[in-house]
């Protein structure tokens, strides 16, 4: 009897090395990054754009025609190129506000198994795999806790021989701390630094004093990181000395939100590694690179090695999750 393989993977065996394979999206809530990904799992072309799932407005009557002429936007002209390639997509849109909601893999998660749950939704570009999230359920004493997105990244990290306790910090809006064993992820927590910073210093009386920069000032950001580690629990009550010693004159204009950072990341930092951070080993961290310039200038000041990993993780996981789901097929199916 002969084993059903996607007509997609048909294709692709018959494709040389070096054509595309397939197409990865990493559709979150405010940007959409777009791969063309090939055999190997190497990025041949990246787009990235700001048409996140809130570029739908949430009163539309044509939710998969809004998605599909995104999707059309992005990537239609690789399909015309190169023809029906399969697509797979993780992020917010399989969430509540998303194309297709995709459901939640319960803790503890073996991500190797993530390719046998995706959810399908047809677009008007082809079908469009979507990855399940993570979710935490809730104890007395901890609260629920979800991911969207950042499996996908882990999957992309961790490599499959691995079998010893990391812990993986990916910054962001919402940052992720994660206990992964091997590429099973023990336990995970959210911190909104990110978000508080953004609310903070745009929105807050502090932003009147503060002058918006694209330079990095490492004296005030490592001010600000030890006056955050040194009392997390004081940190809400710490927050406004950026108004103060801008007042002071102690803080530049153009320094205040580098001190505002710091403060922020070094209290999240220092608590953090009291609760998720138990083993000796270096922690990965996985962001963009200034959120892991920061991240890691925190982690050093605690007294712990990082590692900086590949911030195209996600479409490496894209990648081993179509080779799992068989959407492209495995390394011993593509050659006789």
């Amino acid at each position: 009897m002969m084993e059903h393989v996607p007509i997609v993977a048909l294709m692709a065996k018959l494709a040389p090395p070096e054509a595309p394979q397939m197409i990865g999206l990493d559709w979150g809530t405010s940007s959409l990054r777009a791969f063309l990904i090939d055999s190997d799992g190497q990025v041949l072309a990246e787009r990235n754009g700001s048409d996140g799932i809130m570029a739908v407005s949430s009163d539309t009557t044509d939710l998969r025609g809004d998605f599909s002429r995104i999707a059309e936007t992005a990537v239609g002209d690789w399909l015309t190129t190169h023809g029906p390639l399969p697509m797979l997509a993780c992020g917010m849109i399989g969430s509540t506000q998303g194309v297709a909601e995709a459901g939640y893999l319960e803790l503890p998660t073996d991500l190797s198994d993530m390719g046998e749950q995706l959810t399908t939704v047809e677009l008007t570009t082809g079908d469009l795999h979507i990855v399940p999230g993570l979710k935490k359920t809730p104890t007395e004493a901890t609260a629920p806790d979800v991911i969207r997105g950042e499996e996908t990244q882990l999957l992309g990290l961790l490599g499959a021989d691995e079998n010893e306790p990391n812990t993986v910090i990916l910054p962001g809006t919402h940052t992720k701390w994660v206990s992964c064993h091997g590429q099973r992820v023990t336990d995970f927590t959210t911190s909104m630094s990110g978000e508080l910073f953004g609310l903070l210093s745009t929105s807050s009386i502090l932003s009147r004093l503060a002058e918006p920069t694209k330079g990095f000032h490492p004296e005030a950001f490592d001010w600000g990181l030890s006056v955050g580690a040194d009392d997390p629990a004081a940190v809400t009550s710490s927050i406004f000395s950026a108004r103060t010693w801008a007042l002071d004159g102690r803080l530049r204009a153009e320094e205040v939100n580098d001190y505002l950072s710091g403060m922020l990341v070094g209290a999240e930092v220092a608590h953090q590694l009291t609760v998720v951070a138990e083993s000796s080993a270096p922690v990965i961290v996985c962001g963009t690179t200034d959120l892991t310039k920061r991240y890691t200038r925190a982690l050093h000041r605690a007294g712990r090695e990082t590692i900086n990993a590949n911030p195209r993780a996600a479409a490496t996981g894209l990648f081993r999750i179509a080779e799992q789901s068989g959407l492209v097929p495995t390394k011993e199916h593509t050659h006789a």
